[in-house]
């Protein structure tokens, strides 16, 4: 018994040095590149609020089988949970809201104006200027604001009013072209490693942006697309591609 308690009380001890212990984060994002960013926050210490939408939650509540112990049958869709939900949630508490109704908006913008530290969100560009969520609004009352947004095709060009998946940035910039057999039909990666990556560096972003409000007491927004990622990873393929195109 005294060993059990010993090691719970290192446990606990660990748990409260974590490095992002005091930081708050207001998390909007749905899927896997924010949920993955925002979970790696967490990990870190990181209070995450994650706001879904009522009724059925996240989108990824449901992509199954598999579900969790086997649940898959015999259970309304929003009572399952699947084990692609909690690869990417842990660390995480959920606040189920109606962003299409006043009393909903309004319990976010309070969120993130008297609140959080952190915003990051991935819906179309300019769906949280219609809910008023978008960075210039909050900034304004909470100078200190870190917003991070992820988009498909970034935030101006043709394609901004497009939505953007994995499996579309990967075959559109480059990662299915050289993924799989030579002389073979382009092949989709195992895992969706463009959201895992820009979810990354969505998470580098963010502690950046961090890190120079220590030095000003001023925000800024963080921008992200799935585009960009996955172009800047082809890495030695596209610098081969830019400096011979011949090859």
């Amino acid at each position: 018994l005294n060993n059990f308690c010993r090691k719970k009380y290192i446990y606990i001890k660990m748990i409260s040095r974590l490095p992002l212990r005091n930081l708050r984060v207001l998390d909007f994002s749905r899927i896997l590149a924010g949920p993955w960013c925002t979970m790696l926050l967490g990990d870190a210490g990181a209070n995450i609020i994650k706001v879904e939408r009522m009724g059925t939650g996240d989108d990824t509540r449901s992509w199954g089988p598999p579900f969790l112990h086997g649940k898959e049958e015999n259970n309304m869709s929003h009572h399952r949970l699947s084990t692609y939900f909690l690869s990417v949630n842990r660390n995480k508490r959920s606040l189920a809201v109606n962003l299409k109704t006043d009393e909903g908006r309004d319990i976010c913008h309070r969120l993130a104006t008297e609140w959080a530290d952190v915003v990051i969100e991935n819906f179309k560009v300019n769906t949280m200027e219609r809910y008023g969520l978008d960075y210039t609004t909050l900034q304004h009352d909470n100078p200190g604001l870190v917003y991070c947004s992820i988009t498909g095709f970034g935030r101006t060009g043709p394609l901004r009013n497009q939505p953007g998946y994995d499996v579309i940035a990967s075959g559109m910039y480059g990662l299915m072209s050289i993924t799989g057999e030579e002389n073979g039909n382009p092949v989709k990666a195992g895992v969706a490693i463009t959201d895992i990556v820009t979810g990354s560096l969505a998470h580098g972003g963010i502690l950046a942006a961090l890190h120079e409000r220590n030095q000003t007491g001023l925000g800024q927004r963080v921008d992200l697309s799935l585009m960009e990622t996955q172009l800047a990873s082809l890495v030695n393929i596209g610098s081969s591609v830019l400096n011979n195109p011949t090859t």
